[in-house]
């Protein structure tokens, strides 16, 4: 059997190292990213990748027996088999009866791991080095849960994808140093957790859970790190956590800085003749203006949000004009008992404007519409020029949708998370060059939206690339 991953997977780049130092091409973050030069794979969802390269951790607590009891499933998103953390004896939670933990050990590395949670408190974890556990839990977004360093970073829980959507860690790794025995630099990592930067440079303490743990667990209560290496292990806690597309590229960071860069994952879908740039930085709205009561940034990412009435639609623009474009971005919309469904939208090729409302950050129009509803509606012109279509029906709704809007000449083309919702040809009249707006729509109630991972090229190729090609009849 064979994997088939999603249709966003990436033909990625080499992360090279030379003369001692890290030195790195661009490369690619989050779901679907795909081994870089140098890489090994260590799970493609077959039996015979997993018990080639993993087996159990036969620490104090194991229960267990080879070979190994995890299974091959299906996976019930992009299709294709993955592996599930299903093993009887780590029945009821029994913690370290049943990991796996990989037959190679590591020091320095750049990791990638996608894993699916099936249920509500779905638990595993992430450990390196078989030592300092990123944790895998569905529904705690403490410093104990989701994303966390465990108990000693906050989890950034948000920017988890939810139950039953594949979710991606990619981190740089650096070992701890040691001088004459004694530990002297704190292992450290860098973590992207869904293509945003969630963890820079942390130093992790010590390793959490006692000897059942991993590594060093039962050495003066998880303080007595030694200079030995560790595998890459996956926790077995009796829970449905579903597992693909891991691989490792070993390192040898002399130097105590473990931060990349590198684009979301959807930015290598892109055709070589298109230039990609991001529209937002992740700390700060440079490039950017509105109104700063309304918007902000946020945990990584551009928050759109009130509390008071709005009395008329306000827009975040770009400081610079676009006419034909792809736009990439993934956005969703806070639910709640008192938060507004209403809509948001992207305002294009029409005009920044002050409307009746004296609102300076105002648009006149085609808003290509998102949440809630869809399609176009020309705001001060025409009103509803294009139904909605299935929109509704492919919503992810509270959760992040993958958003791609592609001008080119009069054609405008929309998808949502991997379906076209429309096609449109509008009068050439009707669109002017003019900035890219995000809309915090009027309203009464509190709303709030939040949008990462923006990227945009300019004269684009004519094709969706985040849809995938009809299979042939």
């Amino acid at each position: 059997m064979i994997v088939r991953f999603s249709s966003l997977l990436t033909m990625a780049a080499a992360l090279a190292i030379c003369a001692g130092h890290q030195q790195s091409v661009p490369a690619d973050v989050g779901v679907g990213a795909r081994p870089i030069e140098g890489a090994e794979l260590l799970m493609d969802g077959t039996r015979e990748m997993l018990d080639q390269k993993w087996t159990y951790w036969q620490g104090p607590g194991f229960k267990s027996s080879l070979p190994v009891k995890w299974k091959i499933v299906d996976d019930p998103v992009d299709g294709g088999t993955v592996v599930m953390t299903d093993d009887p004896a780590a029945a009821g939670g029994r913690f370290g009866a049943a990991d796996l933990v990989t037959r190679a050990e590591y020091r320095d590395f750049r990791l990638h791991v996608e894993f699916l949670i099936m249920n509500p408190g779905g638990n595993s974890g992430v450990y390196l080095q078989n030592r300092h556990e990123i944790q895998v839990l569905d529904g705690d977004p403490t410093s104990h849960g989701m994303g966390a360093v465990i108990n000693e970073s906050e989890s950034p829980y948000y920017a988890y994808n939810g139950r039953g959507s594949w979710n991606a860690y990619d981190i740089v790794y650096r070992a701890a140093r040691f001088q004459n025995g004694k530990r002297t630099e704190k292992a450290r990592l860098t973590m992207y957790f869904n293509g945003q930067k969630v963890h820079r440079n942390f130093d992790v303490n010590q390793v959490w859970g006692g000897p059942n743990s991993g590594i060093d667990g039962g050495n003066d209560g998880g303080r007595g790190i030694t200079d030995t290496p560790g595998g890459i292990k996956l926790q077995c806690e009796g829970h449905d956590v579903r597992y693909r597309n891991i691989w490792i590229r070993e390192l040898q960071l002399q130097t105590a800085d473990t931060d990349f860069n590198e684009p979301p994952a959807v930015a290598s879908l892109l055709p070589k003749s298109e230039s990609v740039k991001s529209l937002f930085n992740g700390r700060d709205l440079t490039g950017w203006s509105g109104d700063d009561t309304r918007w902000s940034v946020k945990d990584g990412m551009i928050r759109g949000a009130n509390e008071d009435a709005v009395p008329s639609s306000t827009y975040l623009f770009t400081k610079e004009k676009y006419r034909n474009f792809r736009l990439l971005f993934e956005v969703r919309q806070t639910m709640s008992d008192r938060h507004s469904t209403m809509h948001s939208a992207v305002a294009a090729l029409g005009e920044q404007f002050t409307d009746a409302g004296d609102n300076r950050f105002g648009f006149r129009g085609p808003l290509l519409m998102f949440c809630h509803d869809w399609g176009i509606w020309d705001a001060h012109r025409r009103n509803r020029v294009v139904p909605g279509g299935e929109g509704g029906n492919i919503e992810k709704k509270g959760e992040w949708n993958q958003i791609e809007i592609l001008v080119v000449g009069e054609r405008i083309r929309f998808a949502a998370n991997q379906r076209e919702i429309f096609d449109f040809t509008d009068q050439a009249e009707m669109l002017q060059a003019s900035p890219i707006g995000l809309q915090l729509h009027s309203n009464g109630q509190p709303q709030e939206f939040h949008f990462r991972n923006l990227l945009i090229s300019e004269n684009p190729t004519a094709d969706l690339v985040t849809v995938p090609a009809a299979a042939p009849e």
